[in-house]
């Protein structure tokens, strides 16, 4: 998959450069082989993203420019403007109370990043600030208006992630749009049903889980066949959760679409580099035994998605075993700029690779038998997963037969 990136514009009044961006959109969209609804919702994003990101900047200059696949695009900005004190107070002054910009949701978190004077580096995402408000709306009646007001912005229901950087006067903002099959309805819509969060840690993990994922496929009104497909997929969603090798904090809910349903896991954890390698030592082979099934492989990926990748590398290199083998199959959005993009993994993708290599394989034979076996691969229409820093999140999209 053929990774392009766009030429660079610099837009210092949205109004006279409106044209050029367009068109910087619309070759990226040409030259990646961008079709159908996907090319609409990206450039409407790009559209909604420069004139948030203008609002807030103000008058300064700002760097613009898309990069990515056919599968995955980033939309960047950057500005080295200086916000004077004016334009700050200007800003501020749109909260109820003149002071605190959270006050005013999505809008005001974007504001308080970019009004802020950092002497270091500040950085806010869109997924970090989602996972917050998921696990504080229920009891917090703020937060579910920040949902509420979260549900309104364009630009946070089209994109898949915001991220935003502030070093002293130099500010980042990357959108990140996953243009997957699995993802047309999910993540491009807002879900008719949402279910309570169950969450899951690892030194408290009991048989109380599995009855609250009763209850909580109970109140999306599935066919009893949709019912149990859900139920099998939450199990093994729990026994990859449990097979991690390191502490984590989860949250786990389901959303049900017109013809989909998705099981959601938001995981936050911790990965030692020494820990894995200590752990691989112990083996007699010098691999991770505990590597045996697709679910096994799919948890591997993730541990060493949350190593540094020079570290990974080196384990590889000492060890060898899962990154450069069957880990790589199923990667998309740019493997040479992992390091700083985070992992994208899809069973979709996965299975394309597995049977491209099967030929000439036979390592990869035994792997796609491997994944015929899996309960999940059978029921889920993809399963994604995208992993940076400390944070897992996975999607297992699932097509309703009734």
């Amino acid at each position: 998959m053929r990774y392009v990136q766009s030429e660079h514009i610099k837009i210092a009044n949205l109004e006279s450069k409106m044209d050029s961006a367009h068109q910087l959109v619309e070759d990226f969209i040409f030259d990646v082989g961008i079709k159908g609804k996907n090319a609409l919702r990206l450039r409407l994003l790009s559209e909604e993203v420069l004139r948030l990101a203008k609002s807030i900047i103000g008058y300064g200059f700002i760097d613009f420019w898309i990069e990515g696949t056919g599968r995955v695009a980033y939309i960047n900005l950057t500005s080295e403007a200086h916000m004077d004190k004016d334009r700050k107070e200007e800003l501020l002054s749109m909260s109820s109370s003149g002071e605190n910009a959270e006050e005013q949701g999505f809008f005001g978190k974007l504001v308080s990043m970019f009004t802020m004077d950092a002497p270091g580096e500040t950085k806010w995402s869109l997924k970090d600030y989602q996972d917050e408000l998921r696990r504080k709306k229920e009891d917090d009646l703020y937060s579910q208006e920040a949902w509420d007001d979260l549900e309104r912005s364009l630009v946070a229901s089209l994109a898949d992630d915001i991220e935003v950087g502030v070093s002293k006067n130099h500010i980042t903002m990357k959108v990140t749009k996953d243009m997957s099959e699995a993802l047309g309805t999910v993540g491009s819509r807002v879900p008719l049903q949402t279910t309570s969060y169950i969450f899951v840690d690892s030194d408290k993990l009991d048989d109380s889980v599995y009855d609250k994922a009763e209850e909580s496929i109970t109140s999306l009104n599935l066919s009893k066949k949709d019912a149990l497909h859900l139920k099998l997929m939450f199990e093994e969603a729990i026994g990859l959760l449990k097979g991690l090798t390191n502490d984590y904090h989860a949250l786990v809910y389901f959303d049900r679409y017109k013809e989909e349903c998705c099981l959601n896991v938001t995981c936050k954890t911790e990965m030692d580099a020494t820990k894995k390698s200590e752990l691989l030592a112990m083996s007699s082979t010098r691999e991770n035994t505990a590597v045996k099934g697709f679910m096994d492989k799919v948890g591997d990926i993730i541990e060493n998605g949350i190593l540094n990748y020079e570290d990974v590398m080196k384990l590889q290199q000492r060890y060898g075993g899962g990154y450069v083998n069957y880990g790589t199959m199923g990667m998309y959005g740019g493997i040479e700029g992992l390091a700083d993009s985070g992992i994208m993994w899809s069973m979709f993708e996965y299975r394309d690779a597995l049977s491209e290599a099967m030929g000439s394989d036979e390592s990869a034979k035994a792997a796609w038998d491997e994944l015929e076996r899996s309960i999940v691969a059978s029921l889920a229409k993809d399963v994604l997963i995208g992993v940076k820093g400390n944070r897992v999140d996975i999607k297992m999209v699932y097509a309703l037969n009734s």
